[in-house]
């Protein structure tokens, strides 16, 4: 059965409720569980600003390198191209400056943003935050793994190489520098943008997300204690068998705590919950 997804910007207040999740075909347990990860996307996103605020001014920094090296390997391509080389760095040349040329945004065109209109056949809306199709999520991927893997493949020559740093001196040392400033750039850029949002979640699920960015938010100790505790009951439980923060079953065996607003969740699930939000997963209710 296909499932609706349903998207908004973290913290916009404007996430589904419970009945329209389950009025487009999502059974109660995973409604709870995508009111539980919207609130999960909360935290993160306010985490992830603090960050993000850094992010920028690293970014600032190392334009005037990146500059710097970029003049550095167009002068040293100018004075020794034509000097004899055994590997092909003047191939490897041509193809960076292709690429950066690809990438360049003037004036809101560029080659890049051209193919993805049509080929890819996507216009981005102005100022949104709209997931993109899959067709261009693929082709943005596609195109860092290539410049990457371009940027690594010249490093493997200079590192291979016999006579460059011999015959062609500048040559080789900008190459060796520029490829490896943009693996390291790279590198960073995607660990930033795609993996700290996971890596926070991960963290938060766990309860090990650092108190420093999330001290302003968490619940003041002894709120567990205010939760009452309450034995498995699958008549007084009804339709919320699971713990909406893992989707385990609950048994008998399990430390299950009632919320003043009246939800169900493992004592553990809740207690790493509230030491990085005072609100419930499910109705965002102060507990």
């Amino acid at each position: 059965m296909s499932v609706v997804v349903m998207l908004q910007r973290p913290g916009s207040g404007q996430r589904p409720s419970r009945a329209e999740l389950t009025a487009i075909g999502l059974t109660p347990a995973q409604a709870d569980q995508e009111l539980v990860r919207q609130s999960e996307l909360e935290v993160v996103y306010a985490s992830i600003t603090r960050w993000m605020m850094l992010f920028g001014c690293i970014i600032c920094a190392l334009l005037p390198v990146s500059l710097v090296l970029f003049s550095y390997l167009i002068y040293s391509f100018a004075q020794e191209s034509w000097k004899d080389c055994d590997v092909p760095l003047r191939a490897w040349f041509y193809v960076a400056m292709f690429n950066i040329a690809y990438h360049i945004n003037l004036g809101g065109r560029s080659l890049h943003r051209q193919v993805i209109r049509s080929v890819c056949r996507y216009q981005a809306p102005e100022q949104s935050l709209e997931i993109p199709p899959a067709r261009v999520r693929f082709y943005h991927w596609l195109t860092t793994i290539f410049v990457f893997s371009w940027h690594c493949i010249g490093l493997h020559w200079t590192r291979i190489s016999l006579s460059c740093h011999e015959t062609a001196p500048n040559m080789f040392m900008a190459t060796y520098l520029f490829a490896a400033f943009n693996v390291f750039f790279t590198i960073f850029t995607v660990v930033s943008t795609y993996g700290l949002q996971h890596m926070l979640a991960s963290l938060l699920r766990r309860g090990l997300l650092p108190s420093s960015m999330v001290s302003d938010r968490a619940a003041p100790e002894g709120t567990i204690e205010l939760q009452q505790t309450v034995v498995f009951d699958p008549q007084e439980f009804a339709d919320a068998l699971h713990c909406p923060v893992c989707m385990e079953d609950f048994n008998k065996e399990h430390k299950i705590k009632k919320t003043v607003c009246g939800h169900y969740f493992h004592e553990s699930c809740l207690v790493h919950w509230l030491k990085v939000n005072r609100n419930c997963p499910l109705c965002r209710r102060d507990l």
